[in-house]
């Protein structure tokens, strides 16, 4: 909710999603600190006084909203004012609100209730309703009411939840606090801290590193980082339920096989094809589920005394808040591509259950040489080319590695020579092309393919082509993909051109430069791209950008908020190409938006929508909205068909404008429909977005 209500100012960069988490766990962190210092207070009564005083302070900092006034300070110093923001608004009722599980434990712990000897079972309890609150938001709530309602509705869950906090309170009070008989003392087990620490930073890690993966490499479908953050609390639940507890040593005589079988996904960052999307999707699932469960029991079955509950669980906070800033943070730093995936696979094994041993490296040093030796032959003799050679060779390495699975140490190192192996020998066979580049950052992994058979240059973006450009001289900065000579965007060009007269056409979203091509001295094209690292990219691998020269100019930085900078009607074209994945920047299609880009225009000015999207019907979405504005319309649907061989992609467009008269030549042209207003479709705004009603079901 915080995060949406914080993109009108600060744009659409994966980076504010990113540091609301990191905040909001960090916020969790120092809530359970605050917890453990408040048990240490011998008279549990003088813990609830003091506890009610933070707990009525919070409603100070309510209902949660930020000041429009302050969108400017944003964009000027956004992670500044992103955090200033949080601080300000949020921090205080989340970390109030996140001291209540280890507080309300330890409490019945001090109790003479039949279950105080052990109240691990509510931390189930806690998890089960962030699992329904996570599933609630996004199927109950966002599709219902805006965040200035749902901002309302928390406030009055808050005073709920005081209401039951006194309840809760007095139902304990009922049951008489047992006499204080020890004081506390510090559990002296380092070892102990540091495997918490350990347990809880795998799985963490590894739910980020999942969702990266399968978004970058599998499929950018709809609500699928729900999915793994769903199975992440599930485990919890599971691990530390009272009824249905899962035993680590049950997980840990599965783990070996699951892990065998598939490892080579993850390592090779495979990118799936269509047909096959949800069952590479499921075997990942299937791996965080499985190594989530096994790390998140035996840190249940480590638990201690609960007269160490609240140091236990600031413990697991920490390991958590650290997976998440290796996975969110480091890693894009660090690695081109999701990297930290097979690492954190590689981990799991080290977490299984048994007798302890002594690590034993004989065996994984043998398996590495032969692996290196049989890549080399390979190479040498080309047999790396021949399917069965390849498939005999990893079934063996794969019935060597499960001789092991008793030997808890030389399986886990010799798993971690195989994930390192096939992490640095499989994904240059598995992308179909040549990889001449690849970049990360906190917008994801960008590549450079080329393909020598059909002599295509390709800029992707996880699974998304954001640009193609051919490698053969003669065709050497001719537009491709979705701006082919004769498709839609074409057909609006030529309608511009036709005015003749000087014109500034505007693109939001830069991809590989391809629009550059449609510039010239009469016509200046600006592109607004939020990802810094994509400009680069398309000077250094494409022609589009170098040849267009002075007639281009690059503005680094998020559409809405850059383009809000321009003079009134600067624009006679302004081309919206932001849709063409799951993440569809809501900020950028809401009622305030479009009136903003309005205000851009000339009079006589030009809307262009690329609405292709494998998952999400955007056409519908625009349509609704350009019609509540009272514009004149047409959309067209651009099939490749066997032009896609040299470059072509097929497209959906959806061209606005204020009167009929600027758009006649395009109502003309064939393959150009009127666009008519929804029936079943509220407009988004700042305040709602529904993106469940925009899925594409089949």
């Amino acid at each position: 909710m915080v995060g949406k209500m914080l993109l009108p100012y600060l744009g659409g960069a994966s980076a504010v999603w990113t540091t609301c988490v990191l905040f909001f766990q960090f916020m969790l962190l120092l809530g359970y600190v605050y917890a453990h210092l408040l048990a240490r207070v011998p008279d549990v009564r003088k813990q609830i006084v003091a506890h009610a005083a933070i707990l009525l302070l919070a409603l100070a900092f309510m209902p949660i909203r930020f000041r429009a006034a302050s969108a400017e300070s944003f964009s000027l110093h956004p992670l500044l004012y992103l955090l200033s923001a949080l601080v300000s608004s949020t921090a205080v009722p989340f970390f109030v609100v996140s001291t209540t599980a280890p507080l309300v434990q330890n409490w019945l712990s001090r109790t003479t209730h039949a279950e105080s000897s052990d109240p691990y079972f509510l931390y189930s309890a806690s998890n089960t309703g962030s699992l329904l609150a996570l599933m609630a938001y996004p199927f109950v709530i966002e599709p219902r009411i805006g965040v200035s309602a749902q901002s309302r509705l928390w406030f009055a869950g808050y005073v709920g939840l005081l209401l039951m906090m006194g309840l809760t309170v007095a139902a304990l009070h009922q049951r008489r606090w047992a006499p204080a008989d020890r004081p506390y003392t510090m559990n002296s087990d380092a070892g102990t801290r540091l495997f918490w620490i350990a347990a809880a930073f795998v799985p963490s890690g590894l739910m980020l590193a999942v969702t990266n993966h399968v978004a970058a490499n599998v499929a950018s479908v709809p609500f699928l980082w729900l999915v793994p953050l769903a199975l992440y609390l599930l485990t919890f639940i599971l691990a530390f339920a009272r009824r249905f507890r899962t035993s680590s040593a049950g997980v840990s005589r599965l783990m070996p096989l699951i892990l065998l079988a598939v490892f080579p996904l993850a390592a090779a960052g495979v990118i799936a094809p269509l047909g096959l999307n949800w069952i590479v999707i499921g075997a990942h699932l299937l791996l965080l589920y499985t190594g989530a469960l096994l790390c998140h029991t035996r840190i249940a079955e480590s638990r201690p005394d609960p007269q160490h509950l609240t140091e236990f669980y600031f413990w697991i906070a920490l390991g958590g808040v650290l997976g998440g800033i290796f996975t969110a943070l480091v890693a894009p730093l660090v690695f081109s591509t999701v990297l930290e995936y097979p690492l954190l696979v590689a981990a799991i094994p080290f977490f299984r259950a048994g007798t302890p041993e002594k690590p034993d490296f004989r065996m994984p040093a043998l398996l590495a040489l032969a692996i290196f030796a049989i890549w080399i032959i390979f190479r040498m003799t080309h047999l790396d080319s021949d399917t069965e050679a390849v498939a005999l060779v990893h079934t063996a390495l794969l019935f060597a590695a499960y001789k092991l699975k008793d030997r808890i140490q030389r399986f886990a190192w010799s798993f971690a020579v195989l994930v390192t192996a096939y992490s640095l020998i499989l994904p240059g066979y598995v992308e179909g092309a040549n990889r001449i580049y690849a970049e990360r950052n906190f917008f994801g992994v960008k590549k450079v393919l080329e393909d020598p058979v059909a002599h295509l240059r390709k800029l992707l973006h996880g699974d998304t082509i954001h640009g193609i450009e051919s490698t053969d001289p003669a065709r050497a900065g001719e537009p491709l993909s979705y701006y082919y000579a004769g498709g839609s965007v074409s057909d609006v060009i030529d309608l511009m051109r036709s005015r003749g007269k000087p014109q500034r056409f505007g693109v939001l979203g830069l991809g590989a430069g391809t629009m550059a091509s449609y510039a010239d001295a009469s016509h200046h094209v600006r592109f607004y791209e939020i990802d810094p690292s994509v400009e680069p990219m398309a000077r250094r691998f494409f022609t589009f950008v170098p040849r267009c020269g002075a007639n281009c100019d690059i503005i680094i930085g998020d559409g809405r908020l850059q383009l809000a900078r321009e003079p009134a009607g600067a624009f006679d074209l302004l081309l919206l190409d932001a849709f063409s994945s799951d993440s569809v920047p809501t900020h950028l299609v809401s009622r305030e938006a479009l009136q903003m880009y309005l205000s851009k225009l000339a009079p006589d000015g030009v809307l262009l929508f690329h609405v292709s999207n494998r998952y999400l019907n955007v056409e519908k979405l625009v349509s609704a909205l350009v019609t509540d504005a009272g514009l004149v319309a047409y959309s067209r649907f651009d099939d490749a068909g066997d032009l896609r061989k040299i470059g072509k992609s097929s497209a959906n467009h959806l061209v606005a404008a204020r009167r009929f008269e600027d758009l006649l030549a395009i109502a003309e042209r064939p393959g150009w429909s009127p666009v008519v207003r929804p029936s079943d479709f509220q407009p988004w705004t700042d305040d709602y977005s529904n993106l469940l009603s925009l899925i594409r079901w089949h």
